[in-house]
């Protein structure tokens, strides 16, 4: 909001996630007007409410035109204002307050009584009286003392010093003023450290602390601008009851503490910057994060005094304080002005400018500076041990004196200039004289002095220091964002510069402390060459940077009434307006700035002075402007970009430059120390040779160019803030290396005026000019206060400190402020003064300032008025705390000083730190997120977990919780921007991302927040439950970490260690020697498969090691198993089972993956199988096994006795038999963990059969047990056909991470199959690719369909994967053979068993190194990218972060790497049309602008010059792919390509498409490779519509689809994507959709889908190749997708693909928009092609409801033209829907179960009012009273007034539903409020009981807790705490306890949006 007149109008800004309530009083919405001047609404003025209130609504008014301002501006005359309104947000409030706050005097304290304190025995000693009087006899000297305000120095009193020190410790000070003998006060002062006593001791002591206190006092309290104590002795390292370091009392701890009590500060900041370690200090407020103590000291490594561990940089405070003690320690000797400089601008300002202190307070030691000499004092040998002296007795700096004029300087910003310095150390008299004195000129306000040794790049030392200090704190600030993060199993050399991997080391003290210490400074005498040495480059500095008190004006400042006459003829309102300069002098003259300050005359430049910069023919152009009339002029302006011409331009504009010459040449003679030019026209857009944007004239160029040619200035900075690129001044100067051009300006990726690709980060100048050029261009409008101090704290300070200037001109245009038309930004006016401050000291404060930009009239006056109080020395105000730049800003910062470091020795801090905890002190990750749209300060006006404390317990929410709506659903031109999850995944740290949700914030840390201003808070969600202390005890808030992704990245993470182990193999034969088990070893061997197995022998078992002694005596007496009356030889099942636990024993204990075990054909095998079980199980107690059995079932008394009550073990047993059709004996199972299937069929005459079941039934089941490996058993009759075991292989090992033992039975009449099947299982095993060739069914045969549905029936009461299946629904009944409906040219004949059906060895020997899969990716990808907005989800980093996951893992060393080619224009002419492709290929040579506008022309497009180029490459490297796997190069294959293609249709782009590259790679299979069966399965969460489109009449292709459809609601919102699209013509049943209708889809929806329909179906189909769409948007935490799968759950399902068909599989990335899902889900797919263990699946694996609604539409739409699915031809409604279907006779009636009521609610939520067709009924008088009770509410009240219910029609999966009729108002509506941070997590669990079934959220307090169903927590919350209003979590309904009703009011909208945000992933239906 900006204020033009009396009007507030909207901003140009990016929208804001901000809603609020209407006042009473009326509507809220902008004064604007149309463009015929009437009002189109007016809005009366709030007369209450908190500013909390107004910003919120400040935060949705709608933008407005350039033109409507104009409109306002016409009316801001002739309308008068209400004096009595209140504004809604004023952005110039502070600089309003400040426009009368000139700077306050400088205060000092010293007294002369302090020298009595001195050393008896030792009068040289270094902390001697001399130290005090040097400073005054210096300050007095140069006149410094008599400018300022004299303190009287006290003596603080006793209760004063027991604020902080033990009244021991002062009654011992105390006694020694009464000691006279020096022998005892020796003897005292060994008993401390480095300290002496005299009796004069304990009055200098009280004198120093009194007069720091006094000082203290005055400056917090305003009486003093700022002031200086000098005094002594000094006090930092002075602890509680310890003397230390010549410290007795703790001055600056003490007036802290002081200042906190008695002036009610809660924020203040202590920077230390003596030599030494104020260890004091930092124990006074280690734990109090109110005071932020900054410590600058020596440390080597703990070398130095104090010598302790807890001067180390990873010691940053404990509790509420942690992260506000900052330590910097020096690790060597020789620090200079360029590392303290380094120190001030990367850690120390941008920390202190986000904790935004009330006041600063500077422990002033000047021990640093040259020539100080430390001392070293020395432990004496006593009996703890401490024979070694530590400490170097010569350690010295190399700070120059001038540098502290600097520090203090930069640190007078902080805190509207609050700073009070107090003397510690320093003991090198002259350097000391000099630095205090400089430090007090600084405080006066005088310039600070240019730095004579010139900035290098700081030392390497210091380097490591920051960088380790940065990491330890950037968890609890967010300013740090400049360094990237690593992981360390990362591949990378130790020695990689972009890296760098903090350590702790420590050579301090680690004894006990000594019980003497010394008492005489023995520090090594300085040898006479280093004294000369010291005092010349001391006099040396003096000489130059010496103080200089100047009493010259501080500001001239020049202005012409003459320049007003250039205005537009043709526009009258044209923004750049005679009335910029006069509104600008009228606000300098009021506030008394003019007359502080000398006025210049004006003048008018020279024709060789502007001829210094533009050619003569453009000056000779300028000046016949005088002589044309208008008409002449109207018609010139046209040929120039955006200028208006006058007959008085020319003149006006040597004005504008003549004026900024006068105040150039004032400053640089000395006449004035700074100055203001106000000036027009503009210049800065003049390019040399013509007129350009408002500009005539270059005004700074001229300037800058006189200032070098004619007045001798050798260096000169010139920096831009104008929010247009100020191209001319950079033409200028490109090659010009005395003049460092710096601009900052918006960019917008080229598509912000003036739109030159000159304006970008990469251009740097030409020539000796190179370097020189800085642009730090902004690619996004919103940009305020954060990050325009971000850019002046990270590069802008550094390079200018290192170029050292001796002239600072500012282009100083205000249109980057808050209010512009034209800039869209948000900066405020005390930004430009705070930025102006900084400038001011450099070039000795030479600064001069030129009016450029700026056209709201009120912004520009009050920011050039701020500008020039800087400039004055006035205090500034405070800009908002915790100001963090967007991540936008953060990513230009990088880029500009990934260009200039090699420039800059300055900007060397850019290097990656990393993610884990190195230092084992839970550190570690990368920076904390900040906000990808609104500028940080912005952000900081409304609520979030920063600003804002949270007395609710912090939960972490859904990643759903934090999208916006899906981009696809949003317009086509401006897709909307969702929050990307900045959630670094750790490995270490994933367990703090899995902790309770009931606790606060336990992952990354709490950011240190700081104590607001007593205002009213912005929202106020609810009251706390008790009143705390208003800084100590407030709740810190963490910034929230998603650790609902992080939590399902955990499996992800730890498969990187999950490789495939060994294989073992065991042969148990009849016979020694046996020739089968020979034969089938060499074949094996032949394959170079056994060589790759761990053989083992073969191992009877005795009958105790498997039979406990009761089951052994009861199976012995009835005889059951044959001869287990002998103990080892002789009975097959002891031989057996001995063999087979030896195998599964080594597998549990992790030595080997999986194994077979091979058994000659004899009685046993599958009760020494059982027994074996049973044996391993005694050992591992917790493992859960499932055996399953192919063959003659276990013995019913083995498993009576084994597993009949053994809960960790799950039997499915399966054979061949001749029952009669319909016989269900043993279907029905005995018992719930053993599942017997018996099969009235032959197994050889189809795979099929037996596929289906294990589809259908085995699969579901185990998945549904989740063991840890996996069993089979398979007679002899079941090997007869050579696929069965690999498939079988296939199929069971993703569910146990590969963990599998096959035990199969060989027979000598089978040998030729019975060799092929093993073979290729025992390839499978070990991960090598083997796919026989498959039989083509024709269907399913009766008898087996029978089966399947008697199991189903019989086992659904214990499994629910069967009770919610999709063929759960069917009734059996026999059914005919179908007829296939392949077309005759694709069905096969079945396939006998032969010998070439396993791969040869030929075929093998490519795939035995592991090169199985090939890679394709290319960075050239990345080149299509969004001008308009960097945050948009489609990013080239979606395909980098794969690429570098891949690499993580070790997977791409594994691949065969393709290079990426692009498509041709034959390949793509197969599927798109000739129009499309030419539409496509014309992209290249369109202007960023034009693409933009052709952009609104598509659905959900953007486009880029690059994009055609980029398209081609992704569907060509897919190509590549399909090439090298149907060539046998390899068998899979990963394509990681951009952008995806699925939605793109034959004529047009859709939906981030453009070529459909997956459509083109299956018609070039087909059409090059003459295949005839491709499947392409998409699983992108979104319809892939284009490859629908394109397949739907080809029979050949089969497309699936398993997406998001929400009822045709979720993108591309067609009816196409629904289930009953199968196809068209011959495609007819080739065409698959699976849509879900509702979000929140996980993995065992995705599982039931797959292994209900896409297996079957698949494997019936049995393609030649499978292609994958493969769009991650369905992951966990992808901000548009509203799912939940995990990467394991992709993994699975592309395991499964391998075992389709040929096997060929080729992954192709599709959507994904969450970085971290998707490099972890495409790594986990890969990782499945290369055969590598995959993560088992964890949770509940029960498809929901709706998702079992969809498969079975699907099965019902497709059962007629696929056998695999039609197992009964009749639909009937599932058992789940019935019980959930609502009775006629009653609204809603209730539920019989706990899961009818879920579903229900859940059904309600899918509902939209605005939808449905009502019509109203009338009920029953009389109303059956259920058994649950009324379902009305949380309490469960009814509404027993409500006569009539609206029956709502048309709604999925019913015919009707009924729903309660809401109120539409209550009187409880007040007691709504804002919903915290604006999100809700609708998965929370119930705050007092944890229960997740049924929960509430109240609307008062946002407490979440449980319903009436559970616990009735919320109902008892709404009694005790009468909050009424409560919203649903199930059906998002809300219910008023009060009104026993439902209601559904405006007021409640933001709430329910918010929680179908979080629920369903996109914006609720209108009315809603």
């Amino acid at each position: 909001m900006y204020c033009v007149g009396q009007y507030w109008m909207a901003e140009d800004k990016p929208e804001r996630k901000t809603s609020g309530r209407n006042p009473p009083g009326g509507s809220v919405a902008a004064a604007v007007a149309d463009t015929d001047g009437k009002t189109k609404e007016t809005v009366p003025r709030e007369s209450g409410g908190g500013i909390g209130k107004n910003r919120r609504l400040a935060s949705i008014r709608s933008r407005i035109s350039i033109e409507e301002l104009k409109n306002v501006y016409k009316r801001q005359v002739t309308l008068s204002q209400d004096d009595s309104a209140e504004p809604i947000f004023d952005p110039m409030a502070k600089a309003q307050e400040s426009l009368m706050v000139v700077r306050g005097k400088t205060g000092v304290v010293y007294c002369h009584q302090m020298t009595n304190h001195l050393c008896f025995w030792d009068p040289q000693h270094m902390e001697k009286p001399e130290r005090l009087l040097c400073i005054l006899d210096r300050c007095q000297e140069l006149g410094l003392l008599q400018e300022c305000e004299r303190l009287e120095c006290r003596a603080a009193k006793e209760e004063e010093v027991l604020n902080l020190h033990s009244p021991a410790h002062f009654g011992l000070l105390q006694t020694t003023s009464s000691i006279t003998d020096q022998e005892k006060l020796e003897d005292l002062s060994s008993r401390f450290d480095s300290v002496y006593f005299h009796p004069g001791t304990f009055e200098s002591a009280l004198l120093a602390a009194g007069g720091t206190l006094d000082l203290v006092d005055a400056v917090a309290s305003g009486r003093l601008q700022n002031g200086f104590a000098i005094v002594r002795p000094p006090g930092h390292h002075a602890m509680e009851s310890e003397f230390c370091g010549y410290s007795f009392i703790n001055n600056v701890a003490l007036a802290t503490r002081q200042a906190l009590n008695t002036h009610g500060l809660s924020r203040i900041l202590i920077v230390d910057w003596d030599v030494h370690h104020g260890q004091g200090t930092q124990q006074a407020f280690y734990s109090d994060p109110r005071v932020l103590y900054f410590s600058i000291h020596r440390y080597e490594h703990g070398s130095f005094w104090p010598n302790l561990r807890e001067s180390n940089y990873d010691y940053i405070g404990q509790g509420n304080g942690k992260g506000f003690n900052f330590n910097v320690p020096l690790n060597s000797i020789g620090m200079a002005n360029q590392d303290f400089l380094a120190i001030l601008h990367q850690v120390l300002l941008p920390v202190a400018y986000e904790f935004s202190p009330e006041l600063v307070i500077v422990s002033a030691g000047f021990d640093a500076a040259i020539g100080c000499h430390e001392f070293g004092p020395e432990l004496v040998i006593v009996s703890g041990g401490f024979d070694s002296a530590v400490g170097d007795s010569k350690g010295e700096m190399e700070v120059s004196p001038g540098l502290y004029a600097h520090l203090t300087s930069h640190l007078m910003t902080l805190a509207q200039g609050k700073v009070a310095v107090v003397l510690e150390g320093g003991y090198y008299l002259p350097s000391l004289a000099e630095s205090a004195a400089m430090t007090l000129s600084a405080l006066l306000g005088h310039p600070c002095p240019s730095l004579m040794d010139p900035i290098i790049q700081p030392s390497k030392s210091l380097q490591e220091t920051l960088l380790s200090l940065v990491y330890v704190q950037r968890p609890y600030w967010k300013c740090f964002q400049y360094q990237g993060s690593f992981s360390l199993e990362e591949v990378r050399g130790d020695s990689d510069p972009k890296t760098f991997t903090p350590s702790l080391s420590f050579m301090g003290l680690t004894s006990c402390r000594p019980l003497r210490f010394p008492t005489r400074d023995n520090v090594e005498p300085r040898t006479p060459e280093a004294l000369q040495r010291i005092n010349d480059k001391f006099q040396c500095l003096r000489q130059k940077e010496g103080v200089r008190v100047r009493f010259e004006p501080r500001l001239c400042l020049v202005y012409d009434e003459g320049m007003e006459l250039h205005h537009s003829l043709t526009e009258g309102e044209h923004p750049e307006r005679p009335e910029r300069i006069r509104r600008v002098w009228e606000m300098l003259s009021r506030v008394g700035v003019v007359e502080r300050c000398r006025v210049l005359q004006s003048r008018r430049a020279q024709h060789e002075e502007v001829e210094l910069v533009h050619t003569k023919e453009h000056v000779e152009f300028m000046y016949k402007l005088e002589s044309m009339d208008e008409e002449e002029l109207q018609i010139l302006q046209e040929s120039y970009k955006s200028v208006y011409l006058h007959p008085k331009t020319n003149d006006c504009a040597l004005l504008s430059a003549g004026c900024l010459l006068q105040v150039v040449e004032e400053v640089w003679q000395g006449r004035a120390r700074a100055g203001v030019g106000l000036i027009r026209p503009p210049g800065h857009h003049a390019e040399p040779d013509q007129p350009h944007g408002f500009c005539f004239y270059n005004n700074v160029a001229v300037a800058a160019r006189h200032a070098i040619h004619n007045l001798g200035c050798q260096r000169v900075l010139i920096v831009d803030w104008d929010v247009h690129h100020g191209n001319g001044i950079q033409h200028a100067f490109e090659e010009e290396p005395r003049v460092l051009y710096v601009s900052l300006h918006r960019y917008d990726h080229g598509l912000f005026f003036p739109s030159s690709e000159d304006a970008n980060f990469d251009r740097v100048g030409r020539g000796p000019g190179e370097g020189f050029t800085i642009n730090i261009p902004w690619n996004k409008s919103g940009m305020g206060d954060a990050e325009y101090m971000a850019a002046f704290t990270q590069v802008i300070m550094p390079v200018a400190y290192q170029f050292n200037p001796q002239l600072v001109l500012v282009a100083a245009g205000f249109d980057a402020a808050r209010g512009d038309p034209l800039g869209g930004c948000r900066t405020s006016p005390e930004c430009y003064g705070h930025m102006t401050s900084l400038l001011a000291g450099l070039a000795e404060g030479r600064v001069v300032l030129a009016l450029e930009g700026g056209y709201n009239l009120t912004t520009i006056s009050y920011c050039m008025t701020l500008c020039a109080k800087a400039l004055l020395g006035d205090p500034m105000p405070p800009l908002e705390a915790q100001l963090v730049p967007n991540k936008s800003a953060v990513h230009t910062i990088n880029e500009v000083i990934s260009v200039h470091s090699k420039y800059w020795s300055a900007l060397c801090f850019q290097v990656e730190l990393p993610l884990q905890d190195v230092l084992q002190q839970g550190c570690g990750g990368g920076p904390q997120g900040v906000d990808s749209g609104v500028s940080g300060s912005e952000a900081s006006l409304s609520p979030s977990p920063i600003s804002i404390p949270s007395p609710v317990k912090s939960r972490d929410s859904s990643p759903s919780t934090t999208t916006t709506t899906s981009p696809y659903v949003s317009a086509p031109s401006s897709p909307a921007k969702p929050i990307f999850m900045e959630c670094e995944v750790k490995t270490n740290d994933v367990q703090e991302c899995l902790s309770d949700s009931k606790e606060t914030a336990s992952s990354v840390g709490a950011r240190p927040r700081t104590q607001q201003p007593k205002k009213t808070p912005n929202r106020t969600p609810h009251k706390p439950r008790q009143a705390s202390n208003r800084s100590v005890d407030r709740q810190r808030s963490t910034p929230k970490k998603h650790g609902k992704v992080a939590a399902a990245m955990q499996a992800a993470i730890a498969s990187q260690s999950l490789v495939k182990g060994p294989t073992g193999v065991v042969c148990v034969e009849r016979d020694k020697g046996g020739s089968l088990a020979e034969t089938i070893v060499n074949q094996c061997q032949a394959l170079d498969l056994w060589q790759a197995c761990n053989v083992l022998s073969s191992q009877p078992a005795m009958k105790a090691e498997v039979f406990p002694e009761k089951i052994l005596q009861h199976l012995c007496s009835a005889n059951v198993v044959n001869g287990l009356r002998g103990e080892r030889t002789g009975d097959a099942s002891l031989q057996i089972a001995g063999s087979v636990a030896k195998l599964l024993q080594e597998i549990l204990d992790g030595k080997f993956q999986n194994g077979m075990a091979l058994t000659e054909a004899m009685d046993g095998l599958h009760s020494g199988v059982a027994l074996a079980v049973h044996s391993v199980l005694s050992i591992h107690s917790k493992a859960r096994m499932v055996v399953v059995d192919f063959g003659n079932c276990v013995e019913p008394e083995i498993l009576d006795h084994l597993f009949s009550h053994e809960p960790r073990v799950l039997v499915l047993s399966v054979r061949q038999c001749q029952y009669a059709s319909g016989s269900t004996s043993r279907n029905k199972g005995r018992y719930s963990n053993v599942l017997s299937v018996d099969i009235n069929c032959n197994i050889a005459e189809s795979s099929h059969d037996y596929l289906t079941l294990v589809h259908q039934l085995l699969l579901p089941v185990i998945y549904e047990f989740g063991p840890q490996m996996v069993v089979m058993t398979a007679a002899c009759e079941w090997n007869i056909y050579p696929a069965f075991l690999p498939n079988m292989a296939g199929l069971f090992l993703p569910v146990t991470s590969d963990r599998l033992v096959m035990a199969v039975e060989i027979d000598q009449q089978r040998s030729i199959v019975v060799n092929e099947g093993i073979v290729g299982a025992l390839s499978t095993l070990l991960g090598r690719p083997y796919h026989p060739k498959m039989s083509q069914s024709e269907s399913l045969r009766p008898e087996v369909c029978q089966t399947i549905l008697e199991v189903m029936k019989a086992q659904q009461g214990n499994w629910k994967s069967l009770r919610y299946h999709a063929l759960a629904s069917l009734v059996t009944s026999s059914t005919g053979k179908q007829e296939s409906l392949l077309p005759s040219h694709l069905q096969q004949q079945t396939i006998k068993p032969q010998e070439d059906a396993l791969l040869k060895p030929k075929e093998l020997e490519c795939f035995k190194e592991g090169q199985s899969v090939c890679l394709v990716y290319s960075e050239a990808m990345k080149e299509h990218l969004n001008y308009a907005d960097s945050t948009h989800p489609e990013c080239p980093d979606r395909i980098s972060c794969i690429f570098e996951q891949l690499c993580n893992f070790g997977i791409v060393e594994r691949c065969q790497r393709l290079k990426a080619r692009e498509a041709t224009l034959q390949e793509l002419e197969r599927v798109h049309s000739s129009r499309h492709i030419k539409f496509m290929s014309g992209l290249q040579a369109l202007k960023p602008s034009e693409l933009h506008h052709l952009e609104n022309s598509f659905d959900s497009i953007y486009l880029h010059r690059r994009t055609n180029r980029c398209a081609l490459l992704a569907a060509g490297s897919i190509l590549t792919a399909v090439d090298c796997v149907m060539s046998g190069s390899c068998q899979h294959g990963v394509a990681v390509v951009r952008p995806p293609g699925h939605h793109a249709e034959r004529n047009n782009p859709c939906g981030f498409c453009f070529y459909n590259s997956v459509g083109v790679a299956a018609q070039h299979a087909v059409t090059s490779h003459h295949l005839q069966r491709v499947l392409v399965l998409d699983w992108d969460v979104h319809h892939g519509n284009g490859t629908q489109h394109m397949f739907e009449s080809d029979p050949r292709v089969l497309y699936i689809s398993i997406h998001r459809y929400d009822n045709g609601r979720f993108f591309p919102g067609s009816a196409d994507a629904n289930y009953n699209r199968v196809g068209l013509k011959k495609g007819k049943g080739f065409n698959i959709n699976i849509p879900w209708n509702k979000g929140g889809m996980g993995d065992a929806e995705y599982l039931a889908a797959f292994l209900e329909v896409v297996l079957p179906v698949a494997t019936e189909f049995n393609p030649q190749l499978v292609l994958i769409s493969a769009g991650f948007d369905a992951a966990v935490g992808d901000p548009l997708g509203g799912c939940n799968v995990t990467p394991e759950c992709y993994g699975h399902m592309t395991k499964f693909l391998t075992c389709v068909g040929d096997g060929r599989v080729i992954v192709a990335l599709e959507g994904g928009y969450n970085l971290t899902s998707i490099s972890y889900c495409m790594t986990l797919c890969a990782k499945a092609l290369l055969g590598d263990p995959l993560p088992c699946l964890s949770g509940n694996l029960t498809p929901c409801q709706s998702a079992v609604d969809s498969l079975i539409n699907v099965v019902g739409a497709h059962c007629k033209f696929w056998s695999s699915l039609n197992l009964k031809g009749k639909m009937v409604e599932s058992p789940r829907k019935q019980a959930s279907s609502i009775s006629t006779q009653r609204p809603i009636s209730s539920p019989t179960s706990s899961q009818a009521v879920d579903e229900l609610a859940a059904s309600l939520s899918q509902v939209s009012m605005a939808e449905a067709t009502p019509r109203k009924i009338q009920t029953e008088e009389k109303k059956e009273e259920a058994p649950g009770g009324e379902l009305e509410g949380a309490c469960g009240g009814g509404h027993e007034d409500s006569a009539t219910t609206l029956i709502l029609s048309d709604c999925l999966g019913a015919q009707e539903l009924y729903a309660v009729v809401p109120v539409s108002w209550c009187p409880h509506l007040e007691e709504v409020q804002p919903v915290p941070d604006g999100t809700l997590n609708t998965s929370s669990a119930c705050e007092e009981c944890y229960d997740t079934s049924e929960n509430w959220c109240c609307l008062t307090c946002y407490k979440v807790l449980c319903g009436r169903f559970v616990s009735e927590h919320m109902l008892m919350h709404g009694v005790c705490e009468e909050h009424h209003m409560v919203l649903s979590f199930s059906d998002l309904s809300i219910w008023c306890y009060a009104c026993d009703s439902y209601v559904h009011n405006p007021v409640l909208f933001e709430a329910k949006r918010a929680a179908h945000l979080d629920k369903f992933g996109l914006e609720p239906p209108e009315c809603s």
